[in-house]
């Protein structure tokens, strides 16, 4: 009897076996998938939720990040459901101080393009499940992940919200792409490293209301301590994307009640009728795993990462995660590279994060709030080291918060007048990308020659 049933569950465990599975049906997961299957290789998404993901999230994707989208063979799609962003304001006290000017996009990318997440997701689906021999199985929230030291394979246990059933699956390699509270981090027991700003939280709202009519441009930041803001276009119906900040422990029913408090301080005129679409808050994260490869489980996106949003480096960065993953793992798979080659991935996409993803977020975050120019112009005490901030290891980064900010942050705006400063500003996003030659040596040379061809030609030489 206990041959027979052993014999079942290990029938019912191979029935359920993939070359790869990646949990999280978001951008950044899909994206490696679709790389993996491009290349040949059987994949299985598995989704927590009933569907993709509806709240309202990331939506700017500049050239680095299309260049990857495009490699996915969904770019063309994905545009047709955009709208350009081309222009990025700095708002203060009601009056326009500084823009720049997106002009590096070139003949193939826009300079930047709006997509709310959902709907870049949807594409990405089609695109996996319509044109490759993949899947996506909603519904299935992973509960334990078991990896032995000299095992060639994860096992892994998912549960259905709706009926508590179980399945388990088994694969060859694992793929965390299930955001910034990641079950598979977790059940990895993986560290994820930094704070979380604890004073306040973030709201995203996508709002329908013409800015556009007070010379307001597709891109918007309004500078102010407390009411600054985040105020973007998101498609051609005249839907908005207006975010901001708020006490921290809200409720989204609170945060609703309050909402005009917010608003009239934001809005070029009031009072005005708008049309509320959606509304969610989440809180605010400076975090890293301690490592993006534990065995066959990698980590990628916010799984790996969180930053705050301001920049919009969030999905950028998790995209630049994505597809230098899924080929590399594709290559290991087919047997074209070693599995050193996942090694030198996680350490050279955690480093950027580190390096360059977090500082520049929390840059961008304290020249909206004025971070730094007095305790008097910083009322909720954010950019100011006290307990709390030593609680959460925050000394580091509020450190950069001085006085002298004030006048660097002139200096900026000031520079911006230059159309060339404008260019080299908008360069930084190169320089979360990995070098297009990384893994040459097992690629096809034609398209790392054409890989090469997308990077702005002011980009001399390749950063890695």
């Amino acid at each position: 009897m206990g041959d027979s049933g052993e014999a079942q569950m290990t029938s019912a465990i191979e029935s359920s076996h993939r070359p790869v599975i990646v949990v999280g049906a978001g951008p950044v997961g899909l994206t490696v998938a679709i790389n993996l299957a491009k290349l040949g290789v059987r994949v299985l998404i598995l989704e927590r939720s009933h569907e993709i993901d509806q709240s309202p999230r990331a939506a700017s994707y500049q050239p680095c990040a299309q260049a990857e989208l495009l490699e996915t063979g969904t770019l063309d799609d994905v545009k047709k459901e955009s709208i350009i962003n081309d222009v990025l304001s700095f708002w203060v006290d009601g009056k326009r101080i500084a823009y720049v000017e997106k002009r590096e996009g070139g003949s193939i990318f826009p300079a930047g393009i709006d997509c709310p997440q959902p709907q870049l997701a949807a594409i990405l689906l089609k695109h996996l499940t319509t044109k490759y021999d993949s899947e996506a199985r909603f519904n299935q929230k992973v509960i334990a992940i078991e990896q032995a030291a000299d095992s060639d394979h994860v096992i892994l246990t998912a549960v259905d919200p709706r009926t508590d059933k179980e399945t388990t699956y088994t694969c060859d390699w694992l793929v965390g792409a299930d955001g910034a509270g990641s079950s598979v981090r977790k059940l990895c027991d993986i560290p994820f490293e930094g704070f979380s700003w604890p004073k306040e939280d973030f709201v995203a709202t996508n709002v329908r209301y013409d800015f556009f009519q007070h010379g307001f441009t597709t891109a918007n930041f309004i500078v102010d301590p407390v009411h600054w803001a985040v105020v973007t276009i998101l498609d051609k119906t005249g839907l908005w994307r207006c975010a901001f900040g708020v006490r921290a422990g809200l409720t989204n029913e609170e945060i609703r009640e309050e909402l005009d408090e917010h608003y009239k301080n934001i809005f070029p005129v009031w009072p005005i009728d708008y049309e509320l679409v959606q509304l969610n808050k989440y809180k605010p994260h400076q975090r890293c795993a301690k490592t993006f490869r534990l065995g066959r489980v990698l980590l990628a996106g916010d799984a790996a990462h969180s930053n705050n949003p301001i920049g919009g480096l969030g999905l950028t960065t998790g995209l630049l995660d994505a597809g230098p993953l899924g080929r590399a793992l594709g290559a290991v798979i087919r047997g074209k590279a070693p599995e050193t080659l996942l090694d030198t991935w996680a350490k050279a996409r955690r480093e950027k994060w580190l390096t360059f993803t977090n500082g520049f977020s929390i840059e961008n975050k304290r020249l909206i709030q004025r971070g730094g120019y007095s305790d008097d112009e910083d009322p909720q005490k954010i950019w100011v080291i006290d307990g709390v901030a030593k609680e959460n290891n925050m000394e580091h980064w509020l450190a950069m918060a001085t006085e002298e900010k004030r006048e660097a942050d002139v200096q900026f705006y000031k520079s911006l007048v230059d159309p060339q400063s404008q260019l080299m500003s908008r360069m930084k996003q190169w320089d979360i990308t990995m070098d297009p030659m990384w893994m040459a040596e097992y690629e096809d040379p034609e398209l790392i020659k054409f890989r090469m061809s997308l990077r702005p030609p002011i980009l001399a030489a390749p950063i890695m």
